[in-house]
């Protein structure tokens, strides 16, 4: 790590190093993007690396207040960012149902019996479940439909290895965050596959939540 001492900088090291040997300095626990713009590289392996997926009630619901409650009450905000680590998405995906469940709620008694009760315990409605899942998938396919390049384009650009310095790390960049965004989508589709009826048509939702 890099430390101040009066007028000048000491790097502090783990381990003796040589003349002419490189040091690799830790940025600290940052995702891509932040340390492509606070240092000019992506690290492809970089276990902290995430994106954020937004969530948001329906302020047009007149359940809105409601809800609100009872997403607090489970330590989620009416605006909650959930955090897509790399190699967690599908765990992500799994916390976000929740959350989206309770926006397709219509019932005001339903709402009433989860109010009364304590803990998250938006039940699992076979057709709100699907609506649920389809709205994650619809979701993510366009969200990745807003890149530029698709995630094989990307791949091919990189392996021929014509992309000038500052291309090549955006392309490295946004290929981590499409993969991480199939990542979703695989396990949203996977949830999906595991609903025990397929016949079921996902409910329409007038008031369903927001995704950004």
């Amino acid at each position: 790590m890099l430390t101040a001492v009066d007028d000048s900088v000491r790097l502090v090291v783990d381990r003796p190093y040589k003349a002419g040997e490189p040091i690799i300095v830790w940025c600290g626990p940052q995702p891509n993007s932040r340390l492509l713009l606070n240092y000019g590289f992506v690290d492809e392996d970089n276990p902290y690396d995430r994106i954020a997926i937004e969530a948001s009630l329906n302020t047009e619901d007149p359940q809105y207040q409601e809800k609100r409650m009872i997403a607090q009450r489970n330590g989620k905000l009416a605006i909650q960012k959930f955090q897509v680590c790399v190699g967690k998405e599908k765990e992500t995906i799994s916390e976000m149902l929740p959350y989206l469940r309770l926006g397709y709620i219509s019932d005001p008694d339903e709402m009433q019996c989860i109010l009364s009760s304590e803990g998250d315990t938006c039940p699992v409605i076979p057709c709100s479940e699907r609506a649920v899942l389809d709205q994650l998938v619809v979701y993510l396919k366009s969200r990745l439909a807003g890149y530029p390049t698709t995630l094989d384009e990307d791949e091919s650009m990189l392996a021929d290895g014509n992309l000038e310095p500052k291309k090549e790390v955006a392309t490295r960049l946004v290929r981590l965050e499409k993969k991480m965004l199939h990542s979703c989508l695989q396990a949203a589709n996977e949830f999906i596959s595991g609903l025990p009826d397929h016949t079921v048509s996902p409910c329409h939702a007038l008031y369903a939540p927001e995704l950004k």
